[in-house]
């Protein structure tokens, strides 16, 4: 048994074999072999290992001749390794000894030779040879079991995924039946694949550096996502534990959504807060209920884009957002326009940029391909009259954007008038504050549209200069940050000055630590993870707008974050004393 450690983004636990994904995608199988089967899978394991030499000795064969001196010694390394009697011994024991397959074997084997190297303290060595054994595993495992380069896990059986990463489309393409838990190597509580996790309610741990050379798909883990733990291996006591303390966890969960679910958000003085839900596609909006959430504040739209070569149809467009207004009822819902572009799916087709988080995605790319966006926005105005649906427009930064979109908004409006369709004319049209030049001038923005949403997940990147999948500079994403705070009561001002509602549907919103301080600073519109709607209930109708008022005034007298993080967790822990 092994216990690594890493961040716990999703709370839960999850309980299963492990299903390790890299970019080719092997299925290895666990299966028991009857004893009859054995010597059968000592001679797939020969056959494969022949194969694989073949086939590297044919790259190396086909190499410049400009290179092949340099780059054939690396190849040979592995030709020999391959055909390394030991090697092929010591994985058939390990066949002969479990009654393992091949793939199951050699996969367990070569990771057990890995780690004793990274453990060994020969560096130089120790780097080259790592490397050499991961080659020659993906190699085994191709010839054993094939591989396919798909866009993400393909699972056929409930399993916790590890990975070194999973892009944002991997992550939206998931198999949410059978995904018990995530386990990821990097990133850090806003990454996109923790923040899906948290609306899917998919118990999951970031930052595991390495996990994914120490396990073999197969190995029996047990993910925590409560303390960030992730147990390999674990013996029996350990495993009836966790078994209990998952019962004990879906238990309380459902328990404390039932005992909150028809009770309002409001403080102890009667002051009334909406809690909305943040959700991917219309089949979260059943479990979004459940927890209480009184409408969709952000429904975000791009997996609309990842099984349609990034053009779907109008009328895939319309099922979609018809299916979530159905399941809603007369419930509001706030459709966000394709943020695509940077980590969220590049488009296909489309020139690489050297910082594309500081190039054409969300709206710029909209701009860039009206057509696209206007079969977006088509869309959306034909399904207004069906419910109380309302539009907003993600990175925003000028005033000149909003009037464009505006524009383009009417250009579509005439459209739709001249074949006598719905045009959505009292939609309301909102917009993202996630850049901070509209924080800035969100005085001046609020008075050309009807709301503003703060995404704080990227402006809190933006405003600090943090890539928040760079775990060598998270430390610094701090949400309490003191030019956080006052952007944030910028942005909160200037829509009580006009008169507009200001929601938050960043990950802030949903952390408990920076409910009061939002509250105090005026927020009345929370857009949350489904799983995070009770706590954040219970936590404010345990607090008076006065004393949320306190809170959040003391908060912005501190001019560094630490301070204003350990202020925060004490008053949350004041109100509710069970807070993590």
């Amino acid at each position: 048994m092994e216990i690594r450690r890493g961040i716990g983004v999703s709370s839960g636990y999850a309980i299963g074999e492990a299903y390790v994904f890299d970019r080719e995608n092997f299925r290895v199988s666990r299966r028991t072999l009857a004893p009859a089967e054995i010597e059968g899978e000592i001679r797939r394991l020969q056959k494969a290992s022949e194969e694989a030499a073949a086939e590297i000795r044919a790259q190396m064969d086909a190499l410049p001749e400009r290179i092949r001196e340099v780059a054939g010694s690396i190849l040979e390394a592995q030709i020999r390794m391959l055909q390394d009697k030991t090697l092929l011994e010591e994985i058939g024991s390990e066949i002969r000894r479990n009654s393992h397959t091949a793939d199951f074997s050699a996969s367990r084997t070569l990771k057990r030779k890995v780690k004793v190297l990274e453990e060994s303290g020969a560096a130089a060595f120790a780097e080259r040879a790592v490397n050499e054994l991961g080659a020659i595993e993906k190699s085994l495992l191709r010839h054993l079991v094939g591989s396919k380069k798909a866009g993400a896990p393909s699972l056929k059986s409930a399993a916790v995924i590890i990975a070194h990463d999973l892009s944002p489309s991997q992550t939206l393409r998931l198999d949410r039946k059978n995904t018990l838990g995530l386990v990821i190597e990097v990133g850090g509580p806003t990454s996109h694949t923790a923040i899906v996790a948290r609306s899917l309610g998919i118990p999951a741990v970031v930052g595991a550096a390495g996990i994914s050379v120490d396990v073999s798909s197969g190995d029996m883990v047990i993910l925590d996502g409560v303390e960030g733990k992730v147990i390999l291996n674990p013996d029996e006591a350990t495993l009836k534990r966790y078994q209990a303390m998952e019962r004990n966890f879906v238990l309380l969960e459902r328990q404390r959504a039932r005992e909150l679910h028809d009770l309002p958000a409001v403080t102890r003085d009667g002051t009334r807060i909406q809690i909305l839900a943040n959700i991917e596609s219309p089949e979260e909006i059943p479990v979004a209920l459940d927890m209480g959430a009184e409408g969709v504040g952000l429904y975000r739209t791009e997996f609309l884009y990842l099984d349609n070569n990034f053009e779907p149809t109008e009328k895939e467009h319309l099922e979609a957002y018809r299916r979530a207004i159905e399941l809603l009822g007369k419930r509001k819902i706030v459709i966000r326009t394709m943020d695509l572009g940077a980590d969220k799916m590049p488009l296909d087709g489309s020139p690489p940029e050297d910082n594309p988080f500081l190039g054409t995605r969300a709206i710029r790319l909209c701009f860039e391909r009206p057509e696209m966006f206007k079969a977006q926005l088509r869309s959306i105005l034909r399904v207004t009259s069906l419910g109380q649906v309302g539009m907003m427009v993600p990175m925003i930064s000028s005033l000149s954007e909003v009037r464009k979109v505006k524009e383009i908004l009417e250009e579509v409006r005439a459209e739709l008038r001249s074949h006598e369709e719905p045009a959505g004319d009292s939609m309301e049209l909102g917009i993202m504050i996630e850049v901070p030049s509209a924080a800035v001038m969100a005085d001046i923005l609020a008075a050309h549209v009807d709301f503003l949403s703060v995404g704080t997940n990227d402006l809190i990147g933006y405003s600090v200069a943090v890539d928040r999948k760079n775990e060598r500079v998270a430390a610094l994403y701090q949400p309490g940050h003191p030019a956080i705070l006052r952007l944030l009561k910028q942005v909160i001002d200037a829509g009580q000055k006009h008169g507009k509602p200001v929601s938050v549907c960043g990950e802030m919103s949903g952390d408990l630590v920076y409910t009061l301080l939002l509250v105090g600073l005026g927020l009345r519109t929370f857009s949350v993870a489904p799983p995070a709607i009770p706590d954040l209930k219970k936590l404010i109708r345990s607090v008076s707008l006065e004393e949320a008022q306190a809170v959040a005034a003391r908060a912005l007298l501190f001019d560094e974050a630490e301070p204003v993080l350990e202020y925060l967790k004490a008053q949350t822990r004041r109100f509710l004393p069970d807070s993590p």
